[in-house]
């Protein structure tokens, strides 16, 4: 019976999609939730963890953040195309989606588009209803979505006009519209300081928040190299800390910063707040070349995005994102966003997030003060720099070497008998080999990389368990 109940259900989603496809999507929004199942458990909150460092929901069940970004979704993409999208990521790993109610970055005009004589209180109901549609067919898959009220870069002269308590107001109807949808996060900002917007930031933070008595998770988004916390300090409202670096070869606004140096300085300075790395180098597959930036090739190679994912997640972020140039900004430069799709560093994602989910990933902490990783890390903001973190019960340890490296790990007397784990996990094809270069002298054990991954680069990641 149970059986046949799931097979109806099913058949009725993939009907339900198949007449929206020949229907004007959006105006099927209203009565959606009277026609389809929905495979989500409404009552599923999330929420930030006792010790302030991961996400989880209400359950106590940990939250890793692999989101995609696709800023554009609502308004470049068909809904065919939104749901060929949102079943590709799905199907590779990604469990979260950033977007954008109202990108103006690319048309400087579609705050036009979405209010009606440039107010910020007069939605415009047919725009509003094609976002609306789009945030459901996401979190209907099951995914999550970390959505922004407005890009705040170049429209700084459109929100100034608003005032704060306009958008202290459009926080509260933004949120109003989305606080039914548990699997609905928020970002408020767009790749810009909060100038000269600070107070109509702050304001539009704190509506969503009124909203949600405090407990929405809500960060900002400021430029590179800035993260949310160090744009609002203060800011009660915020609950979840992104991040954005490149290195320092990328010359972008502000202090050059490395991803683990910014995240080491975060979790330092700011507590009680998880850490996501939020945006940075995006693949830009073969369209164009910024030597000016110290990027030999690519822009944004697959080893370059690898990079960062893996600096970042083992340097205290637990929480991750994704971008290609095609992606977010659709079709740029001739890359198709389908051809996007099968980038390898977007299926290098898939491989981290599988690794992560046979762990306790949330039980690591980063190894700051070379404790654990005591040589052979190479040079502090380097490109060969490697990056430690140790699961609080000192269970397991995972160690990301960008390039080839003789590493020497601290091991205490008491663990010495306890490793049983030793494992290099190639981090371009999800596969893991035995550790077979090693040595145990005194308190070190000293192990040696092998040359090369299945990509033909230096970067491996190494896995070392300890039990009693």
């Amino acid at each position: 019976m149970f059986s046949n109940f799931v097979k109806n259900v099913n058949y009725h989603n993939r009907l339900t999609r198949k007449v929206m496809k020949h229907l004007y999507c959006p105006l099927l929004v209203l009565c959606i939730s009277l026609i389809s199942f929905s495979a989500v458990n409404a009552q599923i909150k999330f929420e930030v963890s006792p010790n302030g460092r991961y996400l989880q929901t209400v359950d106590g069940i940990p939250f890793f953040i692999n989101a995609c970004t696709a800023w554009t979704l609502p308004a470049d993409y068909t809904c065919d195309e939104v749901e060929a999208y949102l079943d590709n990521r799905l199907k590779e790993g990604f469990n979260t989606i950033q977007m954008s109610a109202v990108f103006s970055e690319i048309d400087k005009t579609m705050y036009r588009k979405a209010f009606h004589n440039n107010d910020i209180s007069q939605p415009v109901d047919s725009y509003w209803k094609q976002v609306d549609w789009c945030v459901k067919e996401a979190t209907d898959r099951g995914l999550i979505v970390i959505l922004n009220p407005i890009w705040k870069r170049s429209v700084n002269e459109f929100i100034q006009q608003q005032g704060e308590n306009k958008c202290r107001v459009y926080g509260r109807w933004f949120a109003e519209r989305y606080k039914d949808n548990p699997r609905v996060f928020y970002f408020i900002g767009g790749d810009q300081i909060p100038e000269p917007v600070r107070g109509e930031m702050n304001a539009m933070g704190e509506g969503i928040q009124e909203v949600y008595g405090g407990r929405a998770i809500v960060a900002y988004h400021s430029c590179g190299s800035q993260s949310s916390k160090e744009a609002f300090p203060d800011a009660s409202w915020l609950t979840l800390n992104w991040t954005y670096a490149y290195t320092p070869a990328y010359k972008f606004e502000g202090i050059p910063r490395y991803p683990y140096q910014m995240n080491y300085e975060n979790i330092k300075r700011y507590k009680n707040i998880p850490v996501q790395f939020g945006e940075g180098y995006y693949d830009f597959g073969t369209a164009k070349k910024y030597p000016a930036n110290g990027i030999t090739g690519r822009w944004g190679n697959r080893y370059v995005i690898r990079r960062q994912t893996w600096w970042n997640v083992t340097s205290g972020a637990v929480g991750v994102a994704y971008g290609a140039e095609g992606i977010w900004h659709k079709n740029r430069d001739g890359e198709t966003w389908l051809k996007c799709l099968e980038y390898e560093s977007s299926k290098d994602m898939g491989r981290l997030k599988r690794l992560f989910d046979s762990l306790s990933w949330w039980k690591l902490y980063p190894d700051m003060n070379h404790e654990v990783l005591v040589s052979g890390y190479g040079e502090y903001l380097t490109d060969n720099y490697a990056t430690a973190a140790v699961a609080d019960d000192m269970s397991f340890t995972l160690i990301y070497i960008p390039v080839p490296h003789v590493l020497h790990i601290r091991v205490p007397e008491k663990l010495k008998k306890w490793v049983t784990v030793m494992k290099w996990f190639d981090p371009t094809n999800g596969e893991k080999s035995d550790v077979k270069d090693y040595v145990l002298k005194d308190d070190n054990l000293i192990v040696t990389s092998p040359s090369v991954n299945s990509s033909g680069a230096g970067d491996w990641v190494l896995i070392l368990g300890f039990s009693e």
